[in-house]
């Protein structure tokens, strides 16, 4: 597992007098470790659909197992949803409100501008968000009755990069159990740099024809095994000590979610 040493403090300048001893500083570091968490799963196969199969049935089986992996990531990453395991930078973050009206774009630019308003300097922007506020910014104009172009232009969102994906509107049900769609729409703002996503061994696909159990039902189980951990390395920043697989004492410093 990798370990990451990420610096929690800064230091500031003095004025002394020309032989009065300075103070002495120290520049503090917080190791960080990932915990990662099994991902998993399961999908027993017909002996008859396999010999029976007009077409690559076992083929066709991966493929959904690589959709299903990327659904999986996309939802922990993107999703407000508070996971009790692997979550993602968003996962049980309060919202901050944006208008997204005849302002868009500077509203936009000014929620930015608050992650360095804040002190943080690091890293690149890079913005999340539905597929019908995509579709409401390619015609935002930036500035109401000037030639200015629009907020999503050229294949960026008030100059910076984004992504797509309908996870960013979505949370845990009431039981915790489902994820379901949110009534709102959300904008997320991230510096991704600070978000450490890592398999850590090689996943593993079993395709198991013979074992007593699959045999006495006439079926193959094809089962797919990966280990991953998801760390949000800028809580560290101002000093917080969160505790692995919990929610953090502190807030994200590279990461916001923004009620539309």
């Amino acid at each position: 597992n990798e370990v990451w040493p990420v610096s929690i403090n800064d230091v500031e300048m003095e004025e002394k007098g020309e032989v009065q001893a300075c103070s002495e500083q120290t520049l503090d570091f917080a190791n960080i470790t990932p915990t990662p968490h099994r991902v998993t799963l399961m999908v027993a196969i017909s002996n008859q659909a396999i010999d029976n199969a007009a077409f690559d049935l076992m083929g066709f089986v991966q493929r959904k197992i690589t959709i299903a992996m990327r659904k999986y990531l996309a939802k922990k990453i993107y999703s407000q949803a508070a996971w009790l395991m692997n979550k993602g930078p968003f996962a049980g973050m309060t919202p901050k409100e944006i208008v997204l009206g005849a302002d868009a774009y500077k509203n936009i630019l000014e929620a930015v501008a608050e992650f360095s308003n804040n002190g943080f300097f690091e890293g690149d922007v890079c913005l999340s968000m539905d597929r019908v506020t995509e579709a409401q910014l390619k015609a935002t104009p930036k500035i109401a009755g000037a030639a200015a172009g629009f907020v999503i232009q050229d294949g960026l969102c008030c100059g910076y990069p984004y992504t797509v994906s309908h996870y960013v509107n979505t949370k845990l049900n009431a039981g915790g159990t489902a994820l379901e769609p949110t009534t709102d729409r959300y904008l997320e703002i991230g510096y991704w740099e600070w978000f450490a996503l890592q398999e850590h061994n090689n996943s593993r696909l079993v395709v198991d024809g013979f074992s007593a159990d699959v045999a006495k039902n006439n079926v193959t189980k094809v089962v797919f095994n990966s280990l991953w951990s998801m760390t949000d390395l800028s809580v560290f920043i101002n000093g917080g000590n969160p505790t692995p697989g919990t929610n953090p004492t502190y807030p994200s410093m590279a990461f916001g979610l923004y009620k539309i």
